[in-house]
């Protein structure tokens, strides 16, 4: 860790399955929401969602529901919201962080270096991550759904930071294809790709895009 802390002045981190494992509550949190607009038991595997709610195509998730639910991507999100906000609260004690990611984020700030969140989520989903975990509340400054006017795969969001943070030497770390798109679209923040070589998107995340792999934050 000595090494990449000693490189970099700003350390960029999505939020979800990059600083806290909650990814399968989205997973369950947009099955829910679909069940309850369909009125039946609505099943996808794993793999198959993540191959179509994460995505380099701005316009996946909608066309999707769409074409293959006649549902609308509008409200459906809304609802699906308000039900992952009610799951985190249920498995709020069983939420843990990505291994090795309060060490780090510690030696960060042990190191006078600053480190920011940029998120897809809305602002209180980080203010509840924050709040359960109080080493996030030294972000210097958290990105969020409603400052966006496109978000994530679309590099909006990094290019705010570019803006907000000149001279510094950047570092991102993403967990999924989305996240990894738009930060690769900002070639001034050194990107990492934290995952299993297990994720769907794995192979062509590797193929295709100017990142380096770890699996979680003990690798560094």
């Amino acid at each position: 860790m000595d090494d990449i802390i000693n490189k970099f002045d700003l350390f960029i981190f999505d939020l979800d399955d990059t600083l806290v494992k909650t990814e399968h509550i989205h997973y369950e949190s947009w099955l829910l929401a679909i069940e309850n607009a369909l009125g039946y038991k609505y099943y996808l595997e794993p793999n198959k969602f993540y191959s179509i709610f994460h995505s380099n195509n701005q316009n996946s998730i909608k066309e999707f529901l769409k074409n293959n639910l006649n549902l609308s991507s509008e409200e459906l999100i809304i609802q699906k919201d308000k039900i992952y906000f009610d799951l985190i609260n249920k498995y709020k004690n069983d939420i843990k962080m990505i291994d090795g990611c309060e060490d780090f984020l510690n030696k960060i700030i042990k190191n006078n270096k600053k480190f920011i969140i940029v998120s897809n989520t809305l602002r209180e989903k980080i203010e509840f991550f924050s709040d359960l975990f109080p080493v996030l509340k030294n972000s210097s400054k958290n990105y969020y759904r409603q400052l966006f006017r496109i978000k994530k795969p679309n590099p909006e969001c990094y290019l705010k930071v570019l803006d907000d943070f000149p001279n510094l030497r950047k570092v991102g770390f993403e967990d999924s294809i989305t996240g990894v798109h738009a930060i690769c679209q900002v070639p001034e923040i050194t990107s990492y790709y934290i995952n299993s070589e297990n994720y769907v998107h794995h192979e062509y995340i590797m193929k295709n895009y100017n990142v380096k792999h770890i699996k979680n934050y003990c690798h560094l």
